[in-house]
């Protein structure tokens, strides 16, 4: 069943109704819970605020973490296409970069030593923590040099993510008053971000997707190999450059706004794949969307796995993710 949506019309229709998929998937996502809503609820939420129990939920709960989950979903899987493009290695994620590492260090440090900090401070001191490790990666990896190794790239955000990781592990146990504050993000969650603060970020996540979706036609010249993407005209280093920049931000954005949620950028671009084939100009936006829409998924059932409990988001896709991780990993190995 590869590349069964080939021609131009059939790729369309499907970005179409994934679109309408997440539109769907989002309503039931606001509408559903603990606490039961309806539609007319929603409208009236919306229209006539009156501060009753089910406006307060849907106005600073269910819109907020489903707004968040289609920002976060759609940059995970921007990022891990592009990771895995740009590394030529199909298990590569957001992750391969060390910024979950990175941002759950710089976020321990400063509750450790700052208890009193609001979250909407530790988010950004998480962002903070994500982006300088993608530099330290860069850095690391041949940056300094003007070449970027592909398996350099690789080899350093895993080397350094170890470290980061284990550091934090340590802080952690000589603090433990930190880490039931630490551990429910460490998971990840879309979860307890106010409306306002996502409004703030997501031009910026919005406008990093847009500038890589004109990308398309070099992520194709790319994938023909570095040689000859060269020897076509393209500054192949002047386009990592911009592709790790851009791909870095949007991590650190989407580590910022919800913790870090793992598998969303590794399995996404694979099924995308699989229907679609590999011209970039139609795996970016159908990735971004899909995204979207299993990370929204993934909250829903959170809500109801464990009910009336909720799970973490991020425990959702490692649960759907770890058996995918798996299979690749076979399958890879069978190839070789």
């Amino acid at each position: 069943m590869d590349n069964i949506f080939t021609t131009r019309r059939n790729k369309i229709l499907l970005l179409i109704f994934a679109f309408i998929t997440l539109l769907i998937i989002s309503y039931f996502s606001i509408i559903l819970g603990f606490l039961k809503t309806s539609f007319s609820t929603l409208i009236e939420a919306l229209t006539n605020f009156n501060n009753s129990q089910e406006h307060i939920i849907l106005l600073t709960s269910r819109i907020p973490r489903t707004i968040n989950a289609i920002l976060v979903g759609s940059a995970l899987s921007v990022s891990g296409l592009t990771l895995q493009s740009l590394t030529k290695n199909p298990l590569s994620s957001p992750s391969v970069l060390g910024v979950n590492s990175g941002a759950a260090l710089f976020l321990v440090l400063f509750l450790t030593s700052f208890p009193s900090l609001s979250w909407s401070m530790l988010s950004i001191i998480a962002f903070l923590g994500a982006l300088f490790t993608c530099i330290v990666v860069f850095l690391m990896a041949g940056g300094l040099r003007g070449q970027v190794i592909p398996l350099d790239l690789t080899l350093s955000g895993s080397a350094i993510g170890a470290l980061f990781f284990s550091l934090t592990q340590g802080i952690l146990y000589k603090h433990q008053t930190a880490l039931e504050e630490v551990l429910f993000w460490m998971t990840g969650s879309v979860e307890g971000k106010s409306l306002n603060f996502i409004v703030t970020l997501a031009p910026f996540i919005l406008i990093l997707l847009i500038l890589i979706l004109f990308l398309g036609k070099s992520f194709n010249l790319f994938s023909l190999g570095e040689e000859m993407a060269s020897s076509l005209g393209m500054n192949t280093f002047g386009f990592k450059i911009l592709v790790l920049f851009i791909t870095a931000i949007l991590c650190g954005l989407s580590v910022t706004l919800a913790g870090p949620i793992s598998f969303i950028g590794l399995i996404t671009p694979h099924i995308v794949k699989k229907f679609i084939g590999s011209d970039f100009r139609w795996l970016l936006p159908f990735s971004a969307l899909l995204g979207s829409i299993i990370l929204v998924l993934s909250d829903l059932l959170s809500r109801f796995i464990i009910y009336p409990k909720e799970l973490p988001v991020g425990a959702v896709t490692a649960l759907i993710g770890g058996p995918f991780f798996i299979y690749l990993s076979r399958k890879g190995n069978h190839n070789d």
